[in-house]
């Protein structure tokens, strides 16, 4: 069995090497970061490839061993896979989070996304839960978690060792400003197991108990100085790793008692949990809080009634009650004439003085959400104005685009001589999205928008997009 290593991503110009090696030839990496998934996929089915992590025999010698050396060996279509499920979680990354808040989102997607595997499953005496599979069968147990959260902020430059106590346990140190921090991914998803595995991040750098139990006392190893987050950094983190950033997650699938199958996907937003429920082209929302187990609400055939938001409580608070209300106040679930439909909730207003909106929109078992900005609260639109929201202002394309391009901001909504149309705050679209936004009238009097990005250099450019006017202009104004 032969054995060739990269420093590098496997690249297109190795594919012809590769594919001549004789059949169970090893292609070892470090890890997938900056690994072009297509490029893997054109790699013969009898190559095996090799990624490294956490389990470097180099750096541990206790790694150097047929029972480690197998853990990390997989089949092209395997890690095609693997990188598949990695991308649809890093797309929910926000490019301006620093390492604390990108560490912390993906523990959190990890921890609500997986199930411990409490029967520790093996296939031709090949582990299926200490290693990376786990993003493909979506189970795991302590050394799959440590192995897939180190795996994923190898892939963001973030250094994370894997930490592991031989027939023990294994859990991670992340490097944070300088720093390292002990956390726990797999306690934190066991440990709401009867609440749809909601991260409580009980044991990402809190816990002053962590080293306090034998489970991450390992020894014949150099020590390493460890820190706790103080409450500052940790709540700064959260406050922004909880918000409904933009994100594509796969939903989960449900088969009801009255015979049907529908997607659903839990996120739990403060005290309360929110549901999504989808079939077909309906969406409902739900809002529940510990009280109710999420079967109840599964079980129950919400398609039958004609509102689209839910609450279900058992606490006799009405206080609770009072909290949960106010929240299904913000939201409102809108349909477009297509069919379709999405939810809006307006989280308030910002400090550059837009209103900021959560949208949800579940298509073919990917739920996508989007943060966006408005001048407008567009939950409370004005009656006259909702088809316009819902079609033109909020269409699936705008949205997306507005989303990728312009940092969320998508104006607002009016009407003019019996038609709707599209608005923009030229001032309020620069400080959200750093777009410089220019116009020119027209002989027929029509106003076309369009956005140039902002440079120091003079040159022509096509535009970067426009709202009203039928054709494209080109932009000969920066600065």
């Amino acid at each position: 069995m032969s054995r060739y290593s990269l420093s590098r991503p496997i690249a297109y110009p190795d594919l012809n090497f590769i594919n001549h090696l004789p059949d169970d030839s090893i292609i070892e990496i470090r890890n997938t970061k900056g690994q072009d998934k297509e490029v893997i996929k054109k790699i013969k089915s009898t190559i095996k490839i090799r990624i490294i992590g956490g389990l470097d025999e180099k750096a541990k010698p206790k790694y150097d061993t047929e029972k480690y050396f197998a853990r990390t060996i997989y089949s092209p279509l395997e890690v095609y896979k693997i990188i598949e499920k990695m991308e649809i979680i890093e797309k929910g990354i926000n490019p301006s989070w620093n390492d604390l808040e990108k560490s912390m989102y993906i523990y959190k997607i990890l921890c609500e996304s997986m199930k411990y595997d409490h029967v520790d499953r093996k296939v031709n005496g090949r582990d299926l839960g200490r290693n990376l599979l786990g993003f493909i069968t979506g189970k795991a147990v302590c050394a799959g978690f440590a192995m897939m959260y180190k795996e994923m902020l190898d892939r963001q430059g973030i250094e994370c060792l894997y930490q592991n106590k031989q027939y023990g346990h294994a859990w991670n140190l992340v490097k944070i400003n300088g720093k390292y921090i002990p956390v726990d991914l797999t306690w934190d998803n066991t440990e709401n197991e009867d609440k749809n595995n909601r991260c409580d991040f009980k044991y990402f750098g809190r816990d002053k108990d962590f080293f306090k139990d034998p489970n991450h006392i390992v020894t014949g190893e150099p020590v390493i100085t460890t820190s706790l987050l103080t409450n500052e950094e940790f709540n700064k983190a959260y406050s922004k790793v909880i918000s409904l950033e933009n994100i594509e997650v796969n939903t989960k699938q449900y088969a009801t008692p009255y015979g049907t199958i529908i997607d659903y996907l839990v996120i739990k937003d403060g005290r309360f949990n929110r549901c999504f429920i989808s079939k077909g082209k309906e969406l409902k929302t739900v809002i529940f809080d510990d009280t109710v187990k999420l079967n109840t609400i599964l079980d129950y055939n919400l398609f039958t009634f004609a509102e689209n938001k839910f609450l279900f409580t058992r606490d006799p608070n009405n206080k609770v009650k009072e909290e949960m209300h106010k929240i299904n106040d913000s939201i409102k679930v809108f349909d477009r004439t297509d069919g379709s439909k999405f939810f809006l909730q307006v989280e308030g207003m910002q400090p550059n003085g837009a209103i900021k909106h959560k949208y949800i929109h579940i298509d073919k078992h990917v739920l996508n959400g989007y943060t966006l900005y408005s001048d407008d609260d567009l939950v409370h639109t004005p009656s006259a104005l909702i088809p316009g929201v819902a079609d033109i202002l909020l269409s699936r394309r705008r949205v997306e685009e507005k989303a990728n391009k312009f940092n969320g901001y998508v104006g607002y909504m009016g009407i003019e001589k019996g038609r709707f149309v599209k608005y923009a705050n030229a001032g309020l679209e620069e400080r959200i999205s750093g777009i410089k936004r220019y116009w020119k009238s027209c002989s027929n009097m029509l106003i076309y928008y369009y956005w140039c990005r902002c440079s120091t250099t003079a040159s022509t450019r096509p535009c970067q997009g426009w709202d009203v006017g039928s054709s494209p202009i080109t932009c000969s104004i920066w600065n």
